[in-house]
């Protein structure tokens, strides 16, 4: 089994130190490495002489330099990575290949990227659409805490990556996981929480994870009001071969936009068979 890398995105010094956080948690939860990617976009391979060319290749060398900085105060393995004149989603996907990694960390982004014919409009899209292993987006919302953690599930889709990476904040920051199901109906109620609970303790986790299942008409309402007591939210999306438009999906795309803490969407790297 290959080495447990993952890969981060980094560009915007401020927020280089969340996402080293969380990449250099799951890095060291796993004994692997983390790789951190800064990409510098323009129209060559080599930067021109301008001062501005200049003056971003100066903070790609330094967001790098930071990142290093905040691996070695996780005691993680490090490695920087500075590409130009490349698209960033193409950078980070043939990096990931290249490393065999098994997730990929960015942050949220709402750049988009009007073309007549795109069909991904966000570079987290982009990204998404031929990454070869998981992915993990993470949007922060004020200051960065794993006190307590609400993990909202429909059914089981994505519980494995959402397993390992709240396992990471409960091991290494002593999370409070709360599982919860919002269901449609009281008939659902005992069905789901039964299910829930075989999962749980099928995975290892049960003794440390704490389920709930209540009723709810509308789910994304209502994990939004549950944010408010929690410190970060950690949902699943469809599966990578699902992507469509839009990356996230209805609920997941409004709690991410409308939470009251950190949000943490992971996505299951999921080979169609035959492929």
């Amino acid at each position: 089994m290959s080495q447990y890398t993952v890969v981060v995105a980094i560009a915007n010094p401020d927020n280089v130190p969340n996402l080293m956080r969380i990449a250099c948690m799951m890095a060291c939860e796993f004994d692997g490495r983390v790789v951190a990617v800064t990409v510098v976009e323009m129209e060559s391979e080599a930067p021109d002489p301008s001062s501005t060319a200049h003056d971003r290749m100066s903070q790609a060398y330094d967001v790098l330099e930071m990142a290093e900085k905040m691996a070695e105060g996780c005691d993680a393995d490090f490695d920087g990575r500075l590409a130009v004149g490349r698209k960033v989603a193409e950078v980070l996907d043939d990096v990931a290949d290249a490393e065999d990694a098994k997730l990929i960390v960015v942050g949220y982004s709402e750049r988009l990227h009007p073309r007549d014919d795109a069909e991904f409009e966000r570079l987290i899209d982009e990204i998404a659409a031929h990454a070869p292993c998981n992915l993990a987006v993470a949007r922060f919302h004020g200051e960065v805490r794993f006190g307590r953690v609400l993990v909202p599930v429909r059914t089981r889709l994505n519980l494995d990556v959402r397993r390992d990476f709240v396992t990471a904040m409960h091991n290494q920051h002593g999370a409070t996981v709360d599982v919860v199901h919002f269901a449609s109906s009281q008939a659902e109620v005992e069905h789901m929480r039964d299910e829930l609970e075989d999962w749980l303790v099928e995975r290892g986790v049960y003794d440390w994870v704490n389920l709930r299942v209540d009723v709810a008409e509308q789910p994304a309402e209502a994990i939004v009001a549950a944010s408010s007591e929690y410190d970060a939210v950690v949902l699943g999306t469809a599966p990578l071969h699902d992507v469509r438009r839009r990356y996230f999906g209805a609920v997941s795309e409004y709690v991410a936009g409308h939470a009251r803490c950190s949000t943490f969407l992971l996505r299951t790297h999921d080979i169609r068979p035959g492929t």
